[in-house]
């Protein structure tokens, strides 16, 4: 479904991604794992659109969409620190994306779905300051999921929880790409999230791919004292 084809980025002369390529199927929850620093995020917001490529491209359902503006990718995305506006109710943060595409067609029932699937009917009418940070990041993820988008991208969205919230929205999460059956690329840092969320995983460290492969395979089969260090205990 989604091709990364030879991707380098560098910011003022430091490389920051060096001829990184994947392959994530249709439907799997793919995870960018690894260190601070590594060029994870760098690489999804290079899926967004968000940031541009010095080489190599972004190939989506056999179409090359390196150059194209974000807002013409069929994609949802889901910051770390939730994003929401602060003046606007629950119903009009999660519209906000359908009135600016002017595509308005049964939006209440639209949000409402959207709600309802993250846990949060009801909700319609509180502001994000009433919210705690598992709604907020709810909402956010609700917003994310009106599109219908054939892809949905994560960066490190639970990394601003506290340890319980984290643990409940890690299912809520699966719960969600497997009911919807989504295609989900997810940033994180956390070899927790990783080994109880993912299907695959890439190990990334200084911008470069060092292992693909599901959690447990990664695990015990290590392809260097660096994997092995930084999955094991």
């Amino acid at each position: 479904m989604l091709k990364i084809q030879s991707i380098s980025k560098a910011f003022g002369g430091k490389i920051v991604l060096d001829n990184i390529s994947l392959e994530i199927s249709e439907s799997e929850l793919f995870f960018l794992l690894g260190p601070s620093g590594c060029g994870k995020t760098t690489l999804l917001r290079i899926i967004a659109g968000l940031t541009q490529p010095d080489g190599g491209s972004v190939v989506f359902r056999g179409e090359d969409i390196t150059h194209l503006p974000p807002e013409k990718r069929r994609l949802g995305m889901v910051f770390q620190n939730y994003s929401l506006w602060p003046h606007m109710t629950v119903f009009e943060n999660v519209a906000y994306g359908l009135r600016r595409r002017k595509d308005t067609t049964d939006l209440a029932r639209r949000v409402g779905e959207a709600l309802g699937v993250t846990g949060l009917s009801g909700f319609e009418k509180r502001m994000p300051g009433t919210l705690s940070g598992g709604e907020q990041q709810r909402a956010a993820l609700a917003r994310a999921l009106i599109y219908k988008s054939d892809l949905v991208l994560l960066d490190e969205p639970l990394s601003n929880l506290d340890a319980r919230l984290r643990k409940e929205l890690r299912g809520e999460i699966r719960r969600i790409h497997d009911e919807l059956r989504l295609t989900m690329v997810y940033v994180t840092h956390d070899q927790e999230e990783a080994a109880v969320m993912s299907d695959r995983v890439a190990l990334i460290s200084q911008g470069q791919v060092v292992q693909t492969g599901t959690f447990r395979e990664i695990r015990e089969r290590p392809a260097n004292t660096f994997v092995a260090t930084f999955i094991g205990d």
